[in-house]
């Protein structure tokens, strides 16, 4: 069906930026952590947490970086390369 929409893309999205910012302030210990570590102000991680604005691609792939790095692998498997979702010029060497 063309045009048709399932769901409220635009509240989802909202809310996936929303849990991970929260996620990522409480495993660091704050908001004010947090925007240290992003080097952003408080007041952007507010409005971004409160779904005022969406954060930039490269800052929400940090979050995500950070909660996965915090986190720890999801499985009891050989662990894997740290990751870095941002795309860090970095190269992994073996």
């Amino acid at each position: 069906m063309p045009g048709a929409h399932l769901r409220n893309d635009a509240a989802v999205t909202a809310t996936v930026y929303s849990r991970a910012l929260l996620r990522a302030a409480e495993l660091l210990g704050g908001r004010e952590k947090l925007a240290r570590v992003l080097h952003v102000p408080v007041s952007e991680i507010d409005k971004w947490i409160g779904g005022e604005t969406k954060p930039p691609r490269e800052v929400f792939l940090r979050v995500v970086d950070l909660i996965l790095d915090e986190t720890g692998p999801a499985s009891d498997s050989q662990e894997p390369p740290p990751r870095d979702a941002a795309g860090s010029s970095q190269h992994y060497r073996d």
